[in-house]
């Protein structure tokens, strides 16, 4: 998702309060849309989801829809959509996922997240027990993740699965998703989904009622929400040879909340042969509540009746422009780790920090910021200048730019990193050198020339998150030699975390 990650979250999430925790339990509602009823089922732990259902206004109904919503949503929002199916022949059922909405629950706070496959799963169960008609599955924003997910699992029971502005893909640089991961362990309550409301319709009204609605949850959700949203588009694209039904996925081009680039490459990795997808120039992401939004209606309904004995529908070229969400090109690490150093029988403190940036398919630019605290050798320095390559799953970059040493001696910084995964781990090689260029105070030659080399140890390999992006987080050993001029000058051996992400 493009919107819902704010890099300042994951440098204040140890400080951010609570959100959305409290429990209200089920909420009424107060006036049940026409042609509807209301119901009360049971998720598998006992939490209390409401459901809507619309009857099919034909004598033999074609199919029955199960709806489900995405964040800021809930069930009622789908009423107009859902009287339109039923005079098609179609009976809807559409329910509040938990924390949402007139459900129970924590306030958008699922634990764990996947909870909400669950519950889906259970709203399909009911609804293949009611009918011998088809059962297709609706699932709109995050709604997207959580019926593709509850599909694969079901797969036998569902006869097609449509996709509207999917949650599929992550418009964000690679390394927000192993933050949002961190951020999801270890301050799970932390502000994180923020996603203004203004992005999800071009129709100033529409954001004028989403404003003023009581039961859409107006603040930014939890970062365990975030996390386990990201761990289930991880599990998606790690089965996409399983999604063999027929698939419908829409997405509007102007989609700021969700990535579209996901929708298309979904589209073209299912291994369905019976696939569709329809993008919309101009529209924004929640597309049943654009303007020209009867449009999408319409499509999804000659889909329906397609894949239910009515007439075929053309299948449109994949969108052949760029979308949203495509590639950035960037190799992205973070890492920072203490320990101790030596020389004899002098030991002491070691602090260690970097930052490594490149843009680059195969071949572009290289960047970095470091600094050391080594005994003596105390350093920080930035590189804005570099060339970086990668081949496979290994990159390799060299910069230059600029350091202060020792007690504000101003040096020319040179360096190089390697980074390569080796089954669980990742290996990192790391050298750099300092060149004096003004000697504030006499240090010799540790003021003119200094090198650093070392080899680093990632725990816990990267996950994929989509077939072009890959992230992880895990802890970081690093050993190493620092050298005055051509002598080895102090070992050092450091524990700490990094942070990686490349697309």
């Amino acid at each position: 998702m493009t919107s819902l990650l704010r890099p300042a979250l994951f440098f204040a999430a140890a400080l951010a309060a609570c959100a959305h925790t409290a429990d209200p339990g089920v909420r009424a509602i107060i006036a049940v849309p026409d042609g509807a009823t209301t119901s009360v089922i049971e998720a598998r732990d006992g939490t209390k989801l409401v459901v809507l259902r619309w009857a099919a206004k034909t004598e033999t109904p074609r199919g029955t829809l199960v709806v489900v919503h995405g964040l800021k949503d809930y069930a009622e929002r789908y009423a107009a959509f859902a009287s339109k199916l039923a005079e098609r022949g179609y009976a809807v059922i559409a329910f509040d996922l938990r924390g949402h909405g007139h459900s129970a629950g924590p306030r958008v706070a699922p634990d764990p997240w996947r909870d909400y496959v669950d519950d889906l799963a259970r709203v399909i169960d009911i609804a293949k027990a009611e009918t011998t008609a088809p059962v297709f599955v609706f699932g709109h924003s995050m709604g997207g993740a959580i019926a593709t997910l509850a599909t694969l699992d079901a797969r036998e029971k569902v006869a097609g699965l449509i996709l509207s502005a999917p949650a599929l893909a992550i418009a964000s640089p690679p390394l927000l998703i192993a933050a949002t991961r961190m951020a999801g362990a270890l301050t799970p309550n932390a502000k994180a989904l923020d996603l203004p409301n203004a992005e999800f319709s071009s129709d100033p009204a529409a954001t004028k009622v989403m404003n003023a609605d009581a039961y859409v949850e107006q603040g930014p959700s939890p970062a365990r929400t975030a996390a386990g949203l990201v761990d289930g588009i991880g599990e998606i694209w790690a089965r996409t040879e399983e999604l063999s039904l027929p698939l419908l996925a829409l997405h509007g081009t102007r989609d700021s909340i969700t990535a579209p680039s996901g929708s298309r490459e979904l589209v073209r990795a299912a291994r369905s042969t019976d696939k569709t997808l329809r993008i919309y120039e101009g529209y924004y992401h929640d597309l049943l509540h654009e303007p020209r939004g009867a449009r999408v209606a319409d499509d999804i309904l000659a889909w329906l009746d397609a894949h239910t004995g009515g007439d075929a529908v053309v299948t449109p070229p994949i969108f052949p422009g760029r979308l949203r969400g495509e590639p950035g090109e960037w190799t992205q690490a973070v890492a920072i780790s203490a320990g101790v150093h030596g020389l004899d029988d002098d030991v002491g403190f070691a602090g260690l920090a970097s930052v490594q940036l490149a843009k680059l398919r195969p071949l572009g630019w290289h960047g970095a910021i470091t600094a050391q605290l080594l005994g003596d050798f105390k350093a920080a320095s930035l590189r804005p200048i570099g060339l970086a390559v990668r081949a496979g799953g290994a990159a390799l970059g060299v910069s230059g730019g600029i350091a202060a040493i020792t007690d504000k001696n101003i040096a020319l910084s040179f360096g190089a990193f390697g980074e390569v995964g080796v089954g669980p781990a990742h290996v990192s090689l790391l050298a750099e050198r300092a060149r004096g260029i003004q000697n504030t105070n006499d240090h010799g030659p540790l003021a003119s020339d200094l090198l650093l080399t070392a080899i680093s140890l990632r725990f816990g390999g990267d996950r994929t998150y989509w077939p072009h992006a890959v992230a992880g987080v895990g802890p970081i050993a690093t050993g190493g030699i620092t050298w005055t001029g051509s002598a080895p000058s102090d070992w050092f051996l450091t524990l700490g975390l990094q942070l990686y992400g490349a697309d």
